[in-house]
């Protein structure tokens, strides 16, 4: 017996997975699709909050970043102190931080 892939079977099996005769065009052709309708997005209040929210996160603070060059200046000219209280004091507050959280 010899199976040649033409026949009912084969013919069903094109005609459900929307496959056309490939042989004779020699290409496949994709199954057609129903044109889609007027498709629409709806972007709810609390999720237009959200990307508000997120744009300004990305921001730069003026504040910020004016403290952040006076610092680059002292430690350019050589003139940035830094207390070792201070140091001292900021390490035990993030440890704490840290254990309790």
């Amino acid at each position: 017996m010899q199976i040649s892939g033409h026949g009912k079977a084969d013919h069903l099996a094109k005609l459900l997975l929307g496959v056309q005769d490939t042989e004779a065009t020699g290409a496949r052709q994709a199954p057609l699709r129903k044109e889609a309708g007027n498709d629409q997005v709806h972007i709810s209040e609390r999720a237009k909050e959200l990307q508000r929210i997120q744009a300004l996160a990305h921001e730069p603070d003026p504040a910020r970043l004016a403290h952040l060059d006076r610092i680059k200046q002292a430690l350019d000219n050589g003139t940035y102190d830094v207390s070792g209280r201070k140091v001292g004091d900021a390490l035990i507050k993030q440890v704490l931080t840290d254990a309790v959280l």
